[in-house]
């Protein structure tokens, strides 16, 4: 199945320091991907097995989620013809086709004509990460409802509602909603591995998460979130 932004790629987070981010994803049982030569920039990717999450050095300046669409200039058209905005489009023959627009609350989607790493490793039978599996990518959103239904415009399907969040799901990545204050930074939640090791895990990496209502927490040397159900 393939909704209007195409099929999911990766969450993309500009990282200051690839490598810093690259050594705490992988102290976390996270694995690195082989990236193209597309990026002119510092790249790397690391999974969970469930997720890729695209660390950029430069070009991306704010966290957003990354899709891949063949023949993406007549996509793009037939999205400007009915009525959505591009923060850019570039498409020149010399060029890698790209372009950026926004949800409702102003969370940046990347449509790119061609995947951006090999797809290596990224499934379900990947070793399980420190953190369990990627549950969600967690949005907070002004208005709930605008957001819902401009996803599921774009071909997101309903998911299982729970906790307040309203959940959508498109191959690759299930979006949980939640009514809040839009934050910069992104917020993956993870399902706890089972036993309840995962503090005693954290801790023996260095690793001190912080306690929030939903779970434990941590933030990349990035920015992004990462929560830890049980």
């Amino acid at each position: 199945m393939m909704g209007a932004f195409g099929r999911f790629l990766e969450v993309s987070v500009p990282a200051p320091d690839v490598q810093r981010s690259l050594a705490f994803y992988r102290a976390l049982g996270f694995h690195e991907l082989p990236t193209g030569d597309i990026r002119r920039w510092h790249y790397a990717v690391v999974t969970d097995g469930s997720i890729a999450i695209g660390l950029h050095g430069d070009g991306v300046t704010e966290p957003a989620l990354a899709f891949v669409r063949p023949n993406l200039a007549r996509q793009v058209q037939a999205l400007e013809a009915a009525g959505q905005a591009f923060d850019f489009a570039r498409l020149g023959s010399d060029e890698f086709h790209e372009a950026a627009l926004r949800a409702p609350d102003g969370q940046l989607i990347l449509m790119l004509e061609a995947r951006t790493f090999s797809p290596g490793g990224a499934t379900t039978g990947a070793p399980m990460a420190a953190l369990g599996r990627c549950r969600e990518v967690t949005l907070a959103c002004a208005d709930v409802g605008a957001t819902r239904a401009w996803f599921e415009r774009a071909g997101f399907l309903p998911g299982d509602d729970a906790d307040e969040t309203i959940r959508l799901v498109t191959p690759g990545i299930t979006l949980g909603l939640r009514a809040g204050t839009p934050r910069s930074a992104a917020t993956l939640r993870f399902a706890a591995r089972a036993g309840g090791t995962v503090l005693k895990q954290l801790a023996s990496l260095g690793l001190a998460a912080t306690t929030t209502a939903q779970g434990p927490a941590l933030t990349a040397p990035e920015g992004t979130r990462l929560v830890i159900e049980g």
